[in-house]
Parts: structure tokens; C-alpha cells; sequence
């Protein structure tokens, strides 16, 4: 059981190693007004944090750095939210307020001050149309061998995928066959219709065009894919270079890479409200020593987007907090208008 003493202990010595990220010493706590107690006190405190895993001695300092469980204890119990991040409001108003009907260049230009005001890497994952359903599969020809396929959802979304029409094949009875997928989609849920279209009944389907069956199928799937994948906005990737813990040239290579593989995206995923994720959550290696905060914002019942930061673990959670909840809520206002 961790005292009211110790955690005013983990709680300084997690904010002073953020803004330097030097190990704290027991003489460097000394000198903070509300840590009025003996060196001697202070290090048998610190003893004991590290002996239940909160904190961490380092091979090249007396001092202590916060271990994973410090961080996500804090977090959990002791953060508090910066007051002065209030200054910064305006900043972000003033980002919805001009931008009320071009909701993408908001979404930009809020992650984009987001990374600026955090000197973290911001993202957002938009609302998709993944969770809507199929209302209408139209076919357009373009030519004799070329044509559009257009899905529309029960929510007025439309995607579209060039498809070619290979020597052969009929445009009028390709017609019909896209004529049957409608009938077989209609009314089902876009994150199911890959699925439905590689079963044994979507091939037996179209067996009449079975040379043509894969690459028509691989279409569709594209096109469901484009509708799956959600609207990623990200800003500030090299702003975490500037943290120590980005110093090694093959960490900042893993990171690019994962970025780059938009990976991130299904560790922001959807939550009912505040989440952070450390390390070991992440379960990716170049995520070692960063943690993602996020916030999800709810347009509908089936349309949601989450924002979210990413950084060091040594994060200032005060400030980035209140921040990415704040333009969560604006985001969740600004697609119900």
C-alpha cells in the first residue's frame, strides 16, 4: 500500500524527470516547498517506491527515474489537469469557428496546433463509414472496356472504383451481374461485405464469369476497403526526434516505418472516453519508452472519430490532457452541425 507521503513523492519525482529527464535524487526534493521532510525520510520513501516497482535506479546516477507502473499509477491517480492549458483555448476556437463547414481542414489544422502547443505527434482518425449500411451498388460504363462501380451508404456516402472490362466479357451482362452483388449487399453493413463477397454463395454468384471472378472480386474489395479505412490526419512526426529517448537512429527508423504503416491507428482505436496506453500496452518496439493519449469524439451511433497524442513516456499529461479533450469535444460539435 503506497502512503499519502509516498505518492507526494512518486508524483515530484515524475514532474521533475518530465521537464529534464535527469534522475531525481533525494536532494533535489529536499528544495520542493511541499516536500518538507529529511533527506533521510525522503530516501527511505524512494527505497520503497522502488521496491514495489513505481520507481527505477539508473546505472549512472544515486537518483530515480518513474518505471512504467510509476507512470501509469500516476496517471491514474495523481495527475491533475494544468490550469494554464486554458490560455490556449482561444487558439483552438478560433480553428472551428472559421472553419464550421470545411470540417477535413479542421480536423488539420487542430491536430497540426495540437502537436505545436504539445511538441508531441498528434493524429486523428476521422469518422468512417465502416459501421453504415449498403444502400445501393450501381455500375456506369465509361467505354467498352472501361466502368465505375458506385456504393452508397444508408448515410449519403459515396465511394467509387475503376474497374476494366477485360475482352470477353459483355458490358450488358457485367450490367447484370453487378445488378445481382447489389442484391446480395443491399442492406448489410460495409465492414461485412468483403466478407460476404469471398463466401462459397457471392462466387457461385457470378461462376458464369469465373475467369473474371478474382480481379472483379479484388475491385469490390478495394472499394469496401476505401470505406474501412478510416480518414488519418497526422502532424508533428519529427517533434519526437527531439526527445532523448529518439536519440538512436534505428528507433527513429522503426517509428517511421510504423507511422508510414499507419499502425497507430488501431492502437487509438474506439473508447468509451480517456485512454492511455503505455509500452507494454502497445506492444510494438518502437513504442518502448512512448505512451498514446486519446480521446474518442461521437458524431453518431455509428460514426465516431478518436484524436489522440503520441510521445514519450516521460509526457507532460497535465497539459496534454486537457488539450486533446478539449478538441475532442469540438470535433464531436463540429460534424453534428
Amino acid at each position: 500500500m503506497i502512503t499519502s507521503r509516498q505518492k507526494l513523492i512518486l508524483k515530484a519525482i515524475i514532474e521533475a524527470f518530465v521537464k529534464d529527464a535527469q534522475p531525481v535524487g533525494s536532494k533535489a526534493l529536499t528544495q520542493m516547498p511541499y516536500l518538507d521532510f529529511s533527506s533521510a525520510t525522503l530516501r527511505y520513501d524512494m527505497a520503497q517506491l522502488e521496491e514495489l516497482g513505481f520507481l527505477e535506479k539508473t546505472h549512472t546516477s544515486s537518483g530515480r527515474v518513474p518505471s512504467e507502473l510509476g507512470y501509469r499509477y500516476y496517471v491514474e491517480h495523481l495527475v491533475t489537469r494544468d490550469a494554464d492549458v486554458v490560455d490556449s483555448f482561444p487558439l483552438i476556437d478560433q480553428i472551428f469557428l472559421k472553419n464550421k463547414l470545411a470540417r477535413e481542414q479542421a480536423v488539420e489544422e487542430a491536430i497540426h496546433l495540437l502537436s505545436e502547443l504539445t511538441n508531441y505527434t498528434a493524429m486523428a482518425v476521422g469518422p468512417s463509414s465502416n459501421q453504415n449500411t449498403i444502400k445501393k451498388i450501381d455500375f456506369i460504363p465509361l467505354s467498352e472496356s472501361d466502368a465505375v462501380i458506385l456504393i452508397v451508404t444508408d448515410q449519403g456516402h459515396v465511394q467509387h472504383q475503376n474497374i476494366s472490362v477485360p475482352e470477353g466479357i459483355n458490358i450488358s451482362e457485367l450490367k447484370d451481374i453487378i445488378k445481382t452483388l447489389d442484391e446480395l449487399l443491399r442492406n448489410r453493413l460495409i465492414k461485412d461485405a468483403a466478407s460476404v463477397l469471398e463466401t462459397t454463395f457471392a462466387k457461385k454468384e457470378i461462376e458464369s464469369f469465373i475467369e473474371y471472378q478474382t480481379q472483379l472480386m479484388h475491385s469490390f474489395i478495394h472499394a469496401f476497403a476505401k470505406f474501412a479505412e478510416e480518414n488519418f490526419y497526422l502532424s508533428g512526426v519529427t517533434n519526437v526526434f527531439e526527445q532523448p529517448e529518439f536519440h538512436d537512429v534505428s528507433h527513429v527508423k522503426n517509428f517511421v516505418e510504423m507511422l508510414s504503416r499507419r499502425e497507430l491507428i488501431k492502437l487509438i482505436g474506439d473508447h468509451d472516453g480517456l485512454s492511455i496506453r503505455f509500452g507494454s500496452d502497445l506492444k510494438l518496439v518502437p513504442m518502448d519508452n512512448c505512451s498514446v493519449i486519446s480521446v474518442p469524439y461521437r458524431i453518431s451511433d455509428s460514426e465516431h472519430g478518436t484524436i489522440a497524442v503520441l510521445g514519450p513516456t516521460r509526457m507532460e499529461y497535465s497539459k496534454v490532457i486537457p488539450l486533446v479533450e478539449y478538441i475532442a469535444s469540438n470535433l464531436g460539435k463540429l460534424y453534428k452541425k
